[in-house]
């Protein structure tokens, strides 16, 4: 049941705790936006230095154009996920792609819990809640042991490893979701082969062939879910 009571205040329903997020989630984002925008123009009033914009303009619209596909895709993708909660708290520190969405899929993987549910959403809000704690701490400890661990980090035995790190954590969560549903290998099968095909044989930016994948990875999983509704009506 969505609801808390408060001495002297109203019961809170599943409506107005959503309400209240996407408050607070507008609130605060744009608060940090300000902050983080301020800095720098502060710096450059300051100081009198100010960037070239006839050279930074042609970057951001070469960016935006390259990142733009991939936006929505992003969005639609997280959202029925993480829900809302979660993903404006992972939006707020960051690095969603690397570190709070493997978060949220691991620990549905490991509750066995359905995407797209209140049980799904509740439980992000504890993952990412708990993966910006462990970021925090890690980036704590990283700049007080910086300069003594620098050597072994830069040991060029160690690279290899620092190299495969994203791949090896998106491997393993794939392989958990392949493991738990061995009739559906196609739904991973398909969208792969495409995406390797525009990687190694295309020179098509990733932004755009990961946003085909995405679609071609939600038909699929569609045509195939409906396959199996009407076998079971059957």
């Amino acid at each position: 049941m969505w609801h808390c009571e408060r001495k002297g205040a109203d019961i809170m329903t599943k409506e107005s705790f959503t309400k209240w997020v996407h408050n607070f989630g507008m609130g605060s984002s744009a608060i940090l936006l300000i902050l983080m925008s301020s800095f720098p123009i502060v710096i450059s009033m300051v100081y009198g230095v100010w960037p070239d914009f006839k050279m930074i303009i042609p970057g951001i619209i070469t960016l935006t154009l390259i990142l733009a596909p991939w936006w929505p895709a992003e969005y639609f993708g997280y959202m029925t996920t993480m829900g809302p909660e979660a993903l404006y708290m992972s939006y707020t520190t960051g690095n969603v792609t690397n570190l709070r969405m493997p978060a949220t899929v691991g620990t549905m993987n490991a509750l066995e819990l359905e995407p797209n549910t209140d049980e799904c959403h509740t439980m992000a809000i504890i993952a990412c809640g708990a993966s910006n704690i462990t970021t925090i701490v890690l980036l704590c400890l990283g700049m007080l042991f910086s300069v003594p661990l620098k050597p072994i980090l830069q040991n060029e035995s160690l690279q290899p490893a620092f190299n495969f790190a994203i791949p090896a954590l998106f491997g393993g969560l794939v392989a958990q979701s392949i493991i738990k549903s061995k009739k559906q290998i196609g739904l991973y099968l398909i969208p792969l082969a495409v995406c390797l095909a525009f990687c190694y044989l295309t020179k098509v930016e990733a932004a755009y062939y990961m946003l085909v994948t995405v679609a071609l990875g939600a038909l699929v999983f569609y045509l195939f879910d409906y396959k199996i509704q009407n076998k079971n009506k059957e």
